[in-house]
């Protein structure tokens, strides 16, 4: 739980995507949901790096603040909120969303975000 932690408050995902996937297993996946931009499993370092940089590149800025995080066990569950703008706008658009790491042996090896916190705690067998 405190590697996902870390992710957040040292904001890894937002502008270390190199330390970052110093945390990751060789056979990493990034999972977007059906109604996500660019939906699908990404799978290997070279394709997650690449989701995680075609997120930056769509965006001016943005930041994931982290509310709570629950665990069980190996995957841990992250509810956040995504802060945007996108490029050449001047309006900040928040989006609620629910991060759920998958680790083994201290390393990731999945991530998957959605918008429904109680589906993703309930798909970790955990409730709201």
């Amino acid at each position: 739980m405190e590697i996902v932690r870390r992710i957040y408050e040292e904001g890894l995902l937002d502008r270390d995507l190199d330390r970052l996937l110093a945390l990751v297993r060789p056979d990493v996946e990034y999972v977007n949901p059906p109604e996500a931009i660019d939906p699908g499993v990404r799978r290997g370092i070279a394709e997650v790096a690449l989701a995680f940089r075609n997120v930056s590149e769509l965006f001016d800025f943005s930041r994931n603040e982290l509310h709570e995080l629950f665990n069980a066990g190996d995957l841990v569950v992250a509810a956040v909120s995504f802060h945007t703008r996108s490029r050449g706008s001047e309006v900040e658009v928040v989006q609620e969303e629910v991060h759920t790491w998958t680790l083994r042996g201290g390393r990731i090896v999945r991530f998957e975000w959605g918008r429904d916190l109680k589906a993703g705690l309930e798909a970790a067998g955990l409730s709201e």
